[in-house]
């Protein structure tokens, strides 16, 4: 039989433990829990420590805590000298950059400075704000400094001791926003007037500045401006409307008339060339070269020429040359019998060069002032975008994925690998050539940061 042998614990045992027991008991296990958590989290290679973590400096005491410290960003230097060329072609590069898009607008140089405007659609590494800019370089093509405008650049126009600018700006919820800026030759700007619509041109004749501004797709207005000092002045001002959208060619001065050309049309009925003719603060006089059915004819490009103005149109689908006297009495067309997709029209020291793009490659003509073609075989193949005269005249342009230069005589050729969207020429002091492009890159050149930069590069006397 089991018996239970009942225990009889004496309590006196446990109130024996004094409290000086129980405190010094506490205290260890303050000091076991700090060992355990400086084992797990504190000391170098233990639990939850690799390699990488970093050493306290045995040499100096205190903090024992893990922060690691971000190398410094290199501060990215705006105002920098050019780089060699990569190629024996390219003297110098200088390549303004950004993360998005930068296109060329307007180049020149004056007292040997290069002045080069241009919009982008970012605003890092050299640009402050996206929109317009100014950048000057001095001979060598060092960046001398930049100017930022509040809007996209839209016109340029060399005034004095200075440019002329036109910007615009619009927002998601439609406003809109024109500006003129005058800027000197050291990049200083400031606004002087805020006038309404888009500029879309700007002419300077024995100082007074006409100012052409976009009022709808259908109308035109020009302003006449005075200076004084640093105010201008609005003196006269004519408006241009059409029942036709009115796409923009140019505008020029004679006497004291002004001639702006631009297109017509009403698509499919109407198409046309339309020259307006007024004084300024007088009514336009509209004279139409078109019109419907079998007379439908689109222009692409205008220039005056001696006798006139000189166009290259489309008409029942194939290419035409059209000349108007300068009263606009005479008018003539001459068929060239081919197809094409667009046109472009240079000038440069009493010749014109017209570009046509076709379906087997462009083609260009040289034409003289008595309206003589040429065909240039040195530019077949070539989308000429502009037309240099340095140690002798070249044409620029793009030939598939490369920038070809080609000198009208034939004597050299020089082909870049770099893709090519836009391009300003500017002839050097000393005759040379400085080529500004807008580009995705290429062999020839360094590599873009974004998706399109501003190259300016010196070319190689040949």
């Amino acid at each position: 039989m089991l018996h239970l042998t009942p225990i009889i614990i004496d309590r006196g045992v446990f109130m024996r433990i004094t409290r000086k027991q129980i405190a010094v008991i506490a205290f260890l296990n303050v000091v076991i829990i700090l060992l355990v958590l400086f084992i797990v989290f504190g000391k170098p290679g233990a639990l939850g420590a690799t390699d990488d973590t970093p050493q306290d400096d045995p040499s100096v005491g205190g903090d024992d805590s893990q922060t690691v410290i971000a190398p410094p960003v290199p501060e990215h230097n705006k105002l920098r000298k050019a780089s060699a060329g990569l190629v024996d072609e390219i003297v110098t590069e200088t390549r303004l950059m950004g993360s998005g898009d930068e296109t060329i607008v307007y180049a020149q140089t004056i007292g040997g400075v290069l002045y080069v405007f241009g919009n982008t659609t970012v605003a890092d590494f050299d640009f402050d704000s996206y929109g317009g800019f100014v950048c000057r370089f001095n001979s060598a093509l060092d960046i001398l400094g930049f100017t930022y405008l509040d809007g996209k650049i839209t016109a340029v126009c060399m005034i004095g001791d200075g440019f002329a600018v036109g910007t615009y700006s619009a927002t998601d919820t439609g406003d809109s926003k024109s500006r003129l800026y005058a800027v000197d030759l050291d990049g200083g700007a400031k606004t002087v007037v805020t006038p309404s619509g888009e500029v879309a041109d700007i002419t300077v004749d024995e100082g007074v500045i006409a100012v052409l501004t976009k009022q709808s797709s259908n109308g035109f207005t020009l302003t006449e401006y005075s200076t004084d000092g640093d105010k201008w002045n609005a003196e006269y001002s004519t408006r241009i409307s059409s029942s036709y959208t009115l796409d923009y060619f140019d505008c020029y001065k004679i006497g004291r008339v002004y001639v702006l050309a631009a297109r017509a049309y009403s698509l499919p009925r109407y198409d046309s060339l339309v020259f307006y003719t007024f004084e300024a603060g007088g009514d336009p006089s509209a004279h139409f070269y078109g019109g419907t059915g079998d007379s439908l004819m689109q222009p692409y490009a205008v220039l005056p020429y001696p006798s006139g103005y000189i166009a290259l149109c489309r008409r029942e689908g194939t290419a035409v040359i059209v000349t108007v006297d300068y009263a606009f009495k005479t008018y003539r067309r001459e068929t060239l019998g081919f197809a094409f997709e667009r046109a472009r029209l240079f000038y440069n020291d009493g010749l014109y060069y017209a570009c046509l793009d076709c379906a087997d490659g462009p083609i260009t003509y040289e034409i003289d002032a008595n309206l003589n073609l040429r065909p240039l075989g040195v530019a077949d193949g070539m989308a000429v975008l502009n037309v240099a005269d340095g140690t002798a005249v070249k044409l620029i342009g793009t030939a598939g994925d490369k920038l070809r230069i080609a000198a009208t005589s034939g004597a050299n050729t020089v082909d870049l690998a770099m893709n090519a969207e836009k391009c300003r020429a500017v002839k050097t002091q000393d005759g040379g050539l400085v080529l500004v492009v807008s580009s995705s890159g290429g062999d020839a050149v360094s590599a873009p940061t974004g998706g399109r930069d501003i190259y300016v590069l010196l070319m190689r006397n040949s």
